[in-house]
């Protein structure tokens, strides 16, 4: 589910290499389409957290994702910069719950020290090792068929499986453990000895579970310190395909559409042994805070790299280490809001909170590096950007850990 939520967000990144000049859109234009998806999911994303632990997750994670596949689905069909961005807006209000919902349903099966291992497993960028190969793919082979140009036959097939998918999710996904008939009495009795079970089914959310959150200083802190790690995962995801593709354009190397989609994906293999490996070394240490901060620095890092790097396999070699850094840093993010709320109603609500106020980050990012783009010519400012976002996260990561033991 993971995996074609985030294909079907950040395939529009693949598409620009052609898309961007048939509708004849501008870094800005586009990167202002690829940002507006997170004004749908920054409202939405703390009322569906709310429904989905109100009504179970197989019911609504299953129609979010038939939503969201039809509305990406119709991305195909779009005709210009504004209807562009109203689809963006409806594809984001579709899967504003997604993210939140899992880690909200991550926790009804793991304890807090397998979660951060678990995080990752669930969240791994195949959709960029996959996905983005197989865009480019469709892309270059069906550009044409029936008259349609490539990049919009990419967004139909890459649409209709969520569609597919979310009618199987409705059918087939367990709420909790307590409902897992593949578990005997006594798996689910040691899995509970971990994990508690709530102590009603359909408990009520109060308006003071949100108040609650707002005067939550350390969980403010957490929060804006993983909008600025999506600062550079917005990047990612919107960008780099474009990236890598003026890279080699200044070393005076030109890549077909394929060969872009391949390099993008054998990008993003280190980053997924790097996030495996942080996991669960953060799992056996039990600590959160450092191990997050040092993979936004690596991040960081990366970028001085690919910028000042002299050949084009020094400058990927920097893309590589900024996108392992993200991933690395990412999952165990998402951990450290959780790791002082009670279980129960304040961690739906804690959890779609961080995710929504974060994606602020994701909402500015792509317009912002869309726009320094168009003024000077290439990403380098961008990039810049990007780092000191990361180098920000960094510290609010451990200033935030701060306030906390100050607290405690």
């Amino acid at each position: 589910m993971y995996t074609t939520a985030f294909l079907d967000r950040v395939n529009l990144g693949t598409a620009a290499l052609t898309m961007n000049s048939d509708l004849g859109l501008s870094a800005a234009a586009f990167g202002l389409a690829t940002g507006i998806f997170s004004a749908g999911y920054i409202v939405l994303q703390i009322p569906s957290n709310m429904a989905l632990y109100r009504i179970g997750p197989r019911r609504w994670l299953g129609l979010l994702m038939f939503c969201w596949g039809a509305v990406a689905t119709c991305t195909g069909f779009v005709q210009g910069e504004g209807s562009l961005i109203t689809v963006r807006v409806l594809l984001g209000a579709a899967e504003s719950g997604f993210l939140p919902g899992m880690l909200l349903y991550l926790t009804y099966w793991f304890a807090p020290a397998r979660r951060g291992l678990i995080s990752v497993i669930a969240s791994l960028p195949l959709y960029a090792v996959i996905g983005t190969p197989l865009s480019a793919v469709i892309m270059q082979g069906t550009d044409g068929l029936g008259g349609l140009a490539g990049w919009r036959w990419m967004f139909i097939f890459e649409g209709l499986p969520s569609v597919l998918i979310g009618l199987l999710v409705l059918g087939w996904l367990i709420d909790r453990p307590e409902r897992a008939r593949w578990l005997t009495a006594e798996e689910r009795a040691a899995l509970r000895t971990e994990v508690p079970a709530p102590t009603e089914d359909r408990p009520r959310i109060r308006l003071a579970d949100l108040t609650a959150r707002l005067r939550d200083v350390r969980l403010l802190t957490f929060t804006v310190a993983t909008g600025l790690l999506w600062v550079g995962f917005s990047a990612l995801t919107a960008f780099l395909p474009l990236i890598i593709k003026g890279f080699a354009e200044s070393y005076h190397t030109k890549l077909s559409l394929v060969q872009t989609g391949l390099i993008t994906a054998l990008v993003y293999l280190p980053a997924i042994a790097a996030a495996l490996y942080w996991a669960r070394h953060s799992d056996r240490h039990a600590e959160r805070v450092w191990h997050s901060a040092a993979g936004a620095l690596l991040a960081a890092v990366g970028v001085f790299v690919a910028i000042n790097g002299h050949g084009l396999i020094v400058t990927l070699i920097g893309t590589v280490l900024l996108t392992a850094g993200i991933y690395a840093s990412l999952s165990l993010m998402w951990q450290l809001p959780i790791g002082h709320l009670k279980p129960g109603p304040a961690v739906a609500v804690g959890i779609a909170f961080t995710t929504t106020l974060g994606n602020l980050g994701s909402f500015a990012s792509p317009y912002v590096i869309g726009w320094l783009r168009d003024s000077s010519g290439n990403f380098d400012s961008g990039l810049y950007f990007v780092a000191a976002a990361l180098f920000a996260c960094a510290a609010l990561t451990v200033l935030a850990n701060r306030i906390r033991a100050k607290e405690s």
